[in-house]
């Protein structure tokens, strides 16, 4: 038994990290297609929370602190986006099977 619990592999911490996310903006329900695509983001985006807090600790000038949160908040609303339209097809092949 170790002192510190087990040690994660690299994978084990990104696909930690990808559930997290998926949680967050409640992404569970896309298809596997869209689960590659959904990591390559998730990854990109982690990037950037390093750069924004970054950012706020350097001083920066508020108009680009302002561009950074808009920006942000687009990101949050392209996620529900994203979900309502997943939601939607889903429906739409539903009713599609029914019809056949």
């Amino acid at each position: 038994m170790a002192l510190f619990g087990e040690k994660k592999t690299k994978d084990e911490k990104e696909e930690e990290k990808l559930l997290e996310f998926m949680e967050r903006y409640q992404l569970e329900d896309l298809d596997n297609k869209d689960m590659v695509v959904l990591k390559r983001i998730a990854n990109d985006l982690v990037g950037n929370n390093f750069f924004k807090a970054g950012m706020a600790f350097s001083f920066a000038k508020a108009e680009e602190q302002a561009k950074v949160s808009y920006l942000s908040a687009l990101v949050e609303q392209n996620w529900m986006i994203v979900r309502q339209l997943s939601r939607l097809n889903k429906n739409i092949e539903a009713m599609q099977e029914k019809d056949l």
